[in-house]
């Protein structure tokens, strides 16, 4: 086993314990700081680095929110049937990165937590959003997608393009954790929609965080 694995980690300074067993975690920092704000006592547990988590309580449940720091606003989900606004809550990721299948070991999709995944879709379909259910294709590649990669992945099932999913997963598979994801839809890639901000996302944002912590506490 890696030294960094056994020991501290490298880019983050929370301290024993300071992480809770629940955990929400988001692209976007400003969406970090918008789920804080649903948490009681929340604190800061770590900056460095732009990994910015709180960790607070949601209804006397510990749970941490923090910002993986890969895609922010590059976790632009395109989805062809869906609008900007609704969710995709994937049981799979498509990817072509080699990350994935080192944590994992094998070649082929990262899946996430079946139960965890279920519950998740019914929580947030229970706030009264859209979900769309399905695969996704993890890009490494922000700056190539485009009409081309959503009519190829599309072909092949994928409902939505991202850019974490497939890590996410199989990261979570391979240390015990179970792991699911609900994604926003930011744009839309075959229309070539704007992006929307992170403010104009704020109310999808929240009713989104409280069906994930739902959803792990149910």
């Amino acid at each position: 086993m890696s030294r960094r694995i056994e020991g501290e980690p490298v880019h983050i300074r929370a301290k024993p314990g300071d992480v809770a067993e629940l955990a929400v975690i988001m692209g976007d920092p400003a969406r970090v700081e918008q789920a804080a704000a649903l948490l009681d006592d929340a604190r800061i547990i770590n900056s460095y680095r732009g990994y910015l988590a709180y960790t607070g309580r949601y209804e006397g449940t510990p749970v941490t929110v923090a910002c993986h720091c890969i895609g922010g606003p590059s976790a632009a989900i395109a989805v062809e049937a869906a609008g900007e606004g609704e969710v995709v809550v994937p049981g799979e990721a498509f990817h072509v990165s080699t990350l994935p299948m080192m944590y994992s070991g094998v070649a082929g999709p990262s899946i996430a937590d079946p139960g965890l995944t279920e519950r998740l879709a019914r929580e947030v379909e229970a706030t009264g959003l859209r979900v769309h259910r399905g695969s996704v294709f993890s890009s490494d590649a922000f700056y190539l997608e485009g009409p081309e990669i959503v009519e190829r992945w599309r072909s092949a099932g994928a409902v939505a393009v991202e850019m974490e999913c497939a890590t996410v997963f199989a990261v979570a598979a391979a240390r015990g954790i179970s792991a699911a994801a609900a994604l926003i839809v930011s744009n839309n890639l075959a229309t070539h929609s704007r992006i929307l901000t992170s403010e104009e996302l704020k109310p999808i944002t929240l009713r989104t965080v409280r069906a994930a912590i739902n959803a792990m506490t149910s």
